[in-house]
């Protein structure tokens, strides 16, 4: 009797601790954040939305030729899949992912988050408005991180240089960077080290990449948005490292689209509409950059 109770003790603890499991991934219980950040610092490259089974394949070298935009997105939640709506591009838009290229269609594999991302949106309307004839996104975007974390020596540089092998190794020189994080950075006003500090981790993380022959042209995204509003010593940060001269540019200001509550979606994403209005001004900023 005593070992039958102790059995049904034994298989009710791993009835309970499994649906307890269930309930932690889908609430973001603990232990499950704890043990996902464990897992994401032990294996970074294995961050991000996976699922590709549903996706057609395009051989990469079918989008060579012509005037092909191959651009690298990463930075925090907004440069990711965490937008209200999803969207799959009418255009030649592409998504690059470990050695393979994919029509476009959100969620893009590679970043953080299961819905839509501005990328998508942005890669039909370049191609529109005959900027490009093809649009390839590598995105490795992850959610709620600090630019320490990306620059050279933290856990999620090797996501940076892995994306550059693998597309390098596909055929895919990089034409484009866009930089898209701020909000997970310490909320200051008027502190000139916070300021600086993240313009060196940035340069550090910039010079990184030019070391591995990237030349492409970095766009910043005025991003500083959270819980609590934006981060101003961030947004002056990111506005003072825009300098042409040296391939830095400013990019789409998500900032201003949140002073509108109708473009806030999960009170630090982006809504549908949210989304196809930072696509424009992503479009805005090419134009600028480019000089058409």
């Amino acid at each position: 009797m005593k070992k039958i109770i102790i059995i049904g003790m034994f298989l009710s603890s791993i009835i309970v601790a499994y649906f307890y499991g269930l309930v932690s991934h889908k609430y973001y219980l603990p232990p499950f954040p704890q043990l996902l950040n464990l897992k994401n610092r032990i294996f970074p490259l294995s961050i991000g939305y996976s699922d590709t089974s549903s996706r057609r394949e395009i051989a990469c070298g079918q989008i060579k030729g012509g005037r092909v935009m191959v651009a690298l997105v990463f930075g925090q939640s907004n440069s990711g899949n965490h937008g209200e709506t999803m969207y799959k591009p009418e255009k030649p838009v592409y998504s690059f992912f470990r050695g393979r290229c994919y029509e476009a269609e959100d969620p893009l594999p590679g970043a953080t988050g299961d819905s839509g991302s501005v990328w998508s949106r942005m890669g039909d309307l370049l191609i529109s408005r005959n900027l490009y004839d093809a649009v390839v996104f590598i995105p490795i975007g992850v959610g709620t991180t600090t630019i320490d974390q990306w620059t050279a020596g933290g856990y999620l540089n090797p996501r940076i240089t892995n994306a550059v092998r693998e597309s390098r190794a596909a055929g895919m020189e990089i034409t484009h960077l866009f930089w898209v994080q701020g909000g997970s950075e310490k909320r200051t006003s008027g502190d000139v080290e916070n300021k600086n500090n993240y313009k060196k981790n940035f340069m550090t993380m910039l010079r990184a990449i030019r070391d591995r022959g990237v030349n492409a042209p970095i766009y910043v995204a005025v991003a500083t948005y959270n819980d609590t509003g934006c981060i101003k010593d961030i947004q002056d940060a990111q506005a003072e490292l825009v300098d042409p001269a040296t391939g830095i540019y400013a990019g789409a200001n998500n900032d201003l689209l949140y002073r509108d509550e109708k473009n806030r979606w999960e009170r630090v994403h982006l809504s549908h509409r949210g989304l196809d209005l930072c696509a424009g001004e992503w479009l805005a900023a090419i134009r600028k950059a480019e000089g058409r």
